[in-house]
């Protein structure tokens, strides 16, 4: 929390404190309500007492004389391992291809995810339309800032302002990370190997290739030479 000052080049801690933060919070609302006013639907009972916008603001000054409680977390113990679960949904997909685990004739998907009240592993079944519905609210809206895209860490700046950032907090330069190759990739996407054997689990070694055979034709010919194989 915080960043390089562009004049002494050291890092400035940002702390955010609750009583401050509780009369910006109260501020920013009231005004957006007011702002509002011809937007939001006020036809329900509790707000029959509201008839025009001078209703509406004398209703608004009552709400903001009144205490606000914002919520503050707990100091995490653990930096890095929340750092690393707010980078997952920064990077990676909400839901990747390893966790589908059906398609069913009658369109319904089946996928794994972690319940986070019982700290296990579930299956849920849904139709495509639901599950794409539900992938859709991860989609920022257009313009919204990404943190990967913003301060030091955008592309624009990240090269000349990052060492700075590891220089002022006196941390390690990380060296930037090789690009995982095709066996890689696929292991992470699919959760397949595609240099182990799918007969007997044992590492593939590349002794050639033959270009045009149908793959019906390989799986045929690799099922025959495993039977001649003693056990």
């Amino acid at each position: 929390r915080g960043g390089i000052c562009p004049k002494t080049s050291t890092w400035k801690p940002i702390f955010f404190k609750a009583k401050e933060t509780e009369t910006c919070w109260r501020y920013a609302i009231i005004t957006l309500l007011r702002e509002q006013y011809g937007e939001i639907d006020l036809s329900a009972e509790p707000y029959a007492h509201i008839r025009e916008e001078r209703d509406w603001r004398h209703f608004l000054d009552s709400q903001y004389q009144r205490y606000w409680k914002v919520h503050f977390a707990k100091k995490t113990d653990n930096i890095l391992q929340t750092v690393n679960y707010l980078g997952r949904y920064l990077k990676r997909p909400p839901v990747s291809a390893s966790r589908l685990r059906h398609y069913s004739k009658s369109g319904m998907l089946t996928f794994d995810y972690l319940n986070h009240c019982t700290g296990q592993i579930e299956s849920l079944t849904l139709p495509p339309a639901a599950l794409i519905e539900r992938l859709v609210e991860h989609i920022p809206d257009k313009g919204f800032k990404m943190i990967r895209y913003y301060g030091f860490l955008s592309n624009r700046h990240r090269g000349e302002r990052l060492p700075k950032v590891y220089e002022a907090l006196k941390m390690e330069e990380r060296k930037k990370p090789t690009l995982p190759g095709y066996a890689a990739m696929l292991k992470g996407y699919v959760n397949v190997d595609p240099y182990e054997c799918v007969l007997c689990q044992s590492r593939l070694v590349f002794n050639g290739y033959r270009a045009g055979t149908p793959l019906s034709e390989l799986t045929a010919s690799t099922l025959m030479l495993a039977s001649m194989i003693p056990a």
